[in-house]
């Protein structure tokens, strides 16, 4: 509280003006893509290749980029352009963007807010959108959160996958762009079209989530904890005074409160062996029968200790809190939750925001001791050291 105690009342009164900031953001990488049409959403776009402007592609019109054996091709009704690193697509308009089509696959066309550049790496395409911060986190929630919910979610999710992006952009900062699309970021499809969640964005534009030093949280969220959060430092390495485990009652009758997960005892006892060498006969029988009173870290509590992270990793588990009982043959595992745990659980929110909770006390259950702050704001007291990215992920 110290440091922001002291200036809150100031930065209350601060107007800072400032352009809304770009991400870079690495698209569709899992995929395998050889040819592609781009277009323009909304007026003309203009073309680059390695750097140099072309000309334009209109709204009729498409550029279509192929990978070949020494970079790049583009190809409209006008243009016919061969690059060697990359091709750019940025269109003129404000507030407008590109459409994609992976030609010869049945791959939905996807529209994207901003630029996308096209480079080529071992004879497959890499694409990359360069978005609006708050167009992105638009299209973050629609990925994220899904249709028909609450005001006040889409407001949290708003300012929370808002904070997420900024604190951990350099997350694939060795591979040329910010945050990836995928889980191990955030999910991002493209361009935002749904209005409630475009005013919940609005209505929080520019917020984030700092602790009581004025930094950036690592606002992490999952789909169902459960009933219970987890503490940062009981998955990752590093404990964050912000990510503290909380109870949760509001989830537990949600779709992903719970699961389950049959197993043969010959399944169950022959991967904890060949993983964990646990041979011990009174071990193994320890380990057949098994409820936890709570949320644990190791499997049983046994000795050597079994990392319940590993379990759910190796055998993909929904979620590490799970009780054990076997039946004959068969190894039954009842879990609870849907997710790491750790931060604001998505399915509790929810209900929170449907019983009449605003958006700021969601938040302050899930994430203690936080303030919300314009970014612009921030970056007028922040001070100029580098931003580390947490080791977990986003959400799974």
């Amino acid at each position: 509280m110290r440091k922001l105690a002291v200036i809150l009342p100031f930065l209350l009164s601060l107007t800072v003006l400032a352009q809304e900031r770009d991400l870079r953001i690495g698209i569709m990488r899992q995929r395998t893509i050889s040819s592609l049409l781009v277009m323009s959403s909304r007026g003309n776009c203009t073309v680059y290749a390695d750097g140099v402007r072309q000309g334009e592609i209109p709204l009729n019109d498409g550029l279509r980029i192929e990978a070949t054996g020494r970079g790049l091709t583009a190809k409209s009704l006008k243009l016919n352009i061969a690059a060697k690193k990359r091709i750019e697509v940025v269109p003129r308009m404000a507030h407008s963007g590109v459409r994609l089509s992976l030609l010869g696959t049945k791959y939905p066309e996807r529209s994207y807010p901003g630029a996308v550049e096209v480079q080529v790496s071992g004879g497959k395409l890499q694409l990359t959108n360069t978005a609006p911060l708050e167009a992105y986190t638009a299209g973050v929630v629609q990925a994220e959160a899904g249709k028909e919910h609450h005001a006040e979610y889409y407001k949290l999710q708003s300012v929370s996958c808002r904070t997420y992006a900024l604190c951990n952009q350099r997350k694939h900062a060795g591979e040329g762009f910010a945050l990836c699309d995928a889980v191990h970021c955030q999910v991002f499809h493209g361009i935002c079209k749904q209005d409630s969640i475009l005013q919940a964005v609005e209505a929080t534009k520019g917020m984030v989530m700092v602790d009581p030093d004025i930094k950036m949280i690592h606002a992490l969220f999952h789909s169902n904890c459960g009933g219970e959060t987890v503490n940062a430092e009981d998955l990752w390495s590093k404990q964050e005074p912000y990510l503290r485990s909380t109870p949760d009652a509001y989830c537990l009758a949600a779709p992903h409160a719970t699961w389950k997960k049959t197993l043969s005892k010959a399944e169950w006892l022959g991967y904890l062996e060949r993983k964990f060498k646990v041979k011990d006969p009174a071990k193994q029988k320890a380990l057949l029968n098994y409820e936890p009173m709570c949320r644990d870290l190791y499997l049983g509590n046994t000795f050597p200790h079994i990392p319940l992270k590993a379990v759910r990793e190796d055998l993909k588990l929904n979620s590490t809190w799970f009780k054990i009982s076997t039946t004959g043959d068969k190894v039954l595992l009842e879990g609870r939750g849907y997710g790491h745990g750790v931060g604001l659980c998505q399915e509790g929110s929810m209900r929170m925001a449907r019983e009449g909770m605003n958006y700021l006390d969601i938040l302050h259950h899930y994430y203690k001791d936080v303030h919300l702050m314009d970014v612009s704001s921030l970056e007028f007291f922040r001070e100029e050291e580098p931003m580390p990215a947490i080791a977990g992920p986003s959400r799974k």
